[in-house]
């Protein structure tokens, strides 16, 4: 009993330290993106529906002029948001700033069943698509092509795609657990 009441004493501690950081944590469906990826400043609210991820602050450097906005928006890529919003909260020559980390709200419903159906390209997307993010499939040796395939279309279906496109592969390779094959696309959703 007394066991008990510690843990639940430090995992309320832990969830009320991570609020009050602002919390590091991410959005499955959005994958961290690289530093210097295109993004969306709103300075207030955002003009667009997003799906919120959560709050960001960064230091600016003393000789900042310019650079701080942009380590704001690295920030927002890390969380792999594509919008920030709320920058005009933030005084003229403050020395961080803070705003509103989000991603434009996806086409996509959410995850899909594995076998969902879905088209496959292997280069280029006849249509206009929203790119979901890359996928991968670690299949058996002796799984044909076909069924490390499926596996890949699977991992599209999960992230709630109906497109997969640039697939590569199978490519062997070893790993601790011997020879597998591994493939690679991207998961995209028709707009």
């Amino acid at each position: 009993m007394k066991t008990t009441r510690v843990l639940a004493v430090l995992s309320a501690t832990v969830t009320v330290a991570l609020a009050a950081c602002g919390g590091s944590a991410t959005d499955a469906r959005y994958p961290a993106r690289e530093d210097g990826c295109p993004v969306k400043l709103y300075p207030g609210p955002a003009g667009i529906p997003v799906d919120d991820l959560g709050m960001v602050k960064v230091e600016c450097p003393p000789d900042g002029a310019g650079k701080c906005e942009r380590l704001l928006e690295n920030a927002v890529c890390q969380r792999g948001g594509d919008v920030v919003w709320g920058t005009a909260d933030n005084a003229i020559n403050a020395p961080s700033l803070v705003a509103h980390a989000a991603h434009s709200k996806r086409v996509t419903q959410g995850p899909r069943e594995r076998g969902c159906a879905l088209q496959i390209y292997a280069d280029s997307l006849p249509m206009r698509v929203e790119n979901i993010g890359p996928v991968t499939a670690l299949c058996k040796e002796d799984d044909s092509r076909d069924a490390c395939q499926r596996e890949l279309a699977d991992q599209a279906c999960l992230l709630g795609g109906d497109i997969l496109w640039q697939v590569d592969g199978p490519t062997p390779e070893a790993t601790q657990n011997g020879m597998r094959l591994r493939m690679h696309g991207r998961a995209a959703h028709t707009k």
